[in-house]
């Protein structure tokens, strides 16, 4: 009898089905992966097990018996656990009272020596070591992550969800990682891993569900299927593989920056420190890191959104160290935050507005301070075409950003940042949150930027994706970078070890 059956699951919002007769299943024991690209419906079916949604259709059978959960709450109360992309902790307080929050006790008081004894014997137990009196912001993201599986176990669960777990670790953390998931396999739990790494379900998984469009399409023995059969299911179509013969760099330098340095207001360590390095013309440069190491102020300091308190940048030969954001556009440089919805996209307006929000400005948008519709028109419907923006209904290139998939919200930030004009694009995250084909259209995008001659500094915490894309590889710890690698001779395993902080050699910034 499997652990948990999800029987013909149906889910629609205004009319429009997120889940359709979807089925799962889970065995006691098992390592069961859910692949499907954004918008395929893994989040919504997983929401529903979990209580947050409730299904219009369909039946969950858990340990055999019909069950209908109406909170998280009631699925933790039955043995659903869930560990979210995002940890839900809480920064300023210990691990014990994080794991503990929101219990109940039949004493008037809850017995915390006793809470921490049963926290100390389940890490132990598990490989999930943390001391229970640490504050969570001091702990890395690997031992966040540990303890909200501990918060997940202290409660008795039997069926852990897990949403992206590998995102924000180094490979050394990920392995770690799986050896505690084969632990709590062998123990007999059941596990449901989200993740768009195909390499990692070929390794941690035994059966795979592939949803599509809302419904599931395939399920399969992970032993007997390849990465390809997996990806041709999830997206209908075979990855086109890599063009992995590239033109070298040209000798010519595009940026250079020289000891720069942000400090803090009130002293302490700084948020940049002693930054060094050049890129060439016809160079992805990326920039691997466990995220919140500085990546996000190195972006920002180079594309003019923050000021630097220390040393000096220059593109193509010019000092860039007194120019704004809108001035380091007109020279060339463009940028592709992190953060789409906050930094890139006025997600109320529409297609064509946001492709011109850089430039209504000027020529040829605008003329004696008036704005030309045609043009801009214009611009939107070459850049849909281009692309292959596709947008909601009939409504084309009015249609509002907010209605469309992150797939395509990217692809209309894409063609605004990378101009004929744009000779350095800064692409920060450019595929967080994307399925694989449109992570395959933003890499190939990318690439073509380099052929043509053009610099690239791409900030990614997907090591696969630093490896397959760049020509050299700086790595950020603690503001700094401490080691700059050639990819041909760089390691997963050796660019793992710097981004925790561990250096066998000096390596040269330049």
């Amino acid at each position: 009898m499997p652990l948990l059956e999800m029987k013909h699951i149906t889910k629609a919002f205004s009319g429009v089905c997120a889940n359709e007769d979807v089925c799962l299943s889970v065995e006691q024991g098992e390592i069961h992966a859910l692949l499907g690209e954004n918008g395929a419906g893994k989040t919504t079916l997983m929401n529903i097990l979990f209580g947050i949604y409730q299904a219009d259709g369909g039946e969950i059978l858990y340990k055999g018996k019909s069950v209908r959960f109406h909170s998280p709450a009631d699925a933790i109360e039955h043995g659903i656990g869930m560990v979210h992309q995002h940890f839900s902790l809480v920064n300023k307080m210990t691990v014990l009272d994080n794991i503990i929050l929101g219990l109940s006790s039949s004493n008037a008081v809850l017995d915390r020596k006793t809470a921490g004894e049963e926290v100390k014997r389940l890490g132990e137990k598990y490989g999930l070591l943390v001391n229970p009196e640490d504050r969570i912001n001091g702990l890395s993201v690997g031992e966040q992550q540990r303890v909200e599986i501990l918060k997940a176990l202290y409660r008795n669960v039997n069926l852990l969800i897990l949403d992206e777990p590998t995102g924000v670790l180094t490979p050394q953390e990920t392995e770690r990682f799986f050896d505690v998931l084969k632990r709590l396999k062998e123990e007999g739990y059941g596990i449901i891993i989200i993740t768009h790494r195909l390499s990692e379900i070929m390794a941690i998984s035994d059966r795979v569900t592939i949803l599509r469009d809302g419904r599931s399409v395939k399920n399969l023995v992970t032993a007997d299927t390849t990465p390809e059969e997996l990806s041709a299911f999830m997206i209908g179509r075979p990855l086109s593989p890599k063009k992995e013969e590239r033109k070298e760099p040209l000798p010519q330098t595009a940026l250079e920056l020289k000891g720069v340095s942000i400090s803090k207001k009130h002293g302490g360590k700084k948020v940049l420190d002693s930054i060094s390095f050049t890129v060439k013309k016809g160079e992805i440069l990326g920039v691997a890191g466990v995220e919140g190491n500085g990546q996000k102020e190195l972006a920002e300091v180079i594309t003019g959104i923050r000021r630097h308190t220390e040393g000096s940048l220059s593109f193509d030969g010019e000092s860039l160290d007194r120019l704004c954001v809108r001035e380091r556009f007109n020279r060339g440089i463009s940028y592709v935050s992190d953060d789409r919805h906050r930094d890139s996209l006025v997600m109320d307006m529409t297609v064509m507005e946001n492709l011109i929000l850089r430039n209504y400005n000027r020529l040829p948008f605008s003329r004696n301070r008036l704005l030309d519709y045609k043009k801009a028109e214009k611009r939107a419907e070459e850049a849909l075409a281009e692309y292959g923006i596709k947008t909601s209904g009939k409504s084309g290139i009015k249609t509002l950003v907010r209605l469309m998939s992150g797939g395509n919200q990217q692809k209309v930030i894409l063609s605004r940042e990378i101009s004929e004009e744009a000779s350095l694009i800064v692409a920060s995250q450019p595929t967080r949150g994307l399925d694989m084909g449109a992570s395959e259209f933003v890499h190939n995008t990318l690439i073509r930027q380099k052929e043509q001659g053009k610099s690239v500094v791409l900030i990614s915490a997907d090591l696969d994706e630093i490896m397959s894309l760049s020509d050299r590889i700086a790595v950020m710890f603690e503001g700094r970078i401490i080691g700059i690698l050639n990819r041909k001779e760089a390691s997963v395993n050796e660019i793992g070890l710097y981004m925790g902080g561990v250096t066998g050699k000096e390596i040269s910034h330049e």
